[in-house]
């Protein structure tokens, strides 16, 4: 008997410390692109809070710069990945995100769901360091 309970207390304990391990960390994620005025490098940042992700914006027309967080959905994961999906505000391209915990690669596959393209999809991968928020939020700053 107390051979399960410790089994038992064990999954309980690893499980909470897992959920942790993502829950108020955030990524910051650029393209591989060659950089130029007309085409600079994109930069997408999530952050990972309460079972939410949440896409941030940066604005740094003001002083100080202001960041939003945007409710994008729930996110789900494993030992192996981090996933969630959103769509535009205009709700014509839903997309689905996958980020690879062991090498921080953010793959991204949008899907146009009206219009002239529902037959397209597009595929962008992504390169991502996976921070701590606080950590984040002063790199903004």
């Amino acid at each position: 008997m107390k051979y399960l309970i410790n089994i038992l207390c064990l999954i309980i304990f690893s499980h909470g410390a897992w959920a942790d391990d993502i829950s108020s960390n955030g990524l910051i994620c650029e393209i591989e692109q060659k950089e130029s005025k007309r085409a600079p490098n994109k930069k997408l940042i999530y952050h990972f809070d309460g079972g939410n992700v949440y896409a941030v914006q940066v604005s740094k027309q003001s002083s100080p710069i202001t960041i939003n967080k945007i409710l994008i959905s729930q996110y789900s994961y494993d030992s192996e990945r981090i996933i969630w999906q959103g769509e535009n505000p205009a709700k014509t391209i839903k997309y689905y995100a996958e980020v690879n915990r062991l090498n921080h690669i953010l793959k991204v596959e949008y899907v146009f769901v009206s219009g002239s393209k529902t037959e397209d999809s597009t595929k962008k991968s992504f390169y991502c360091n996976l921070l701590n928020w606080n950590k984040i939020e002063y790199s903004l700053k």
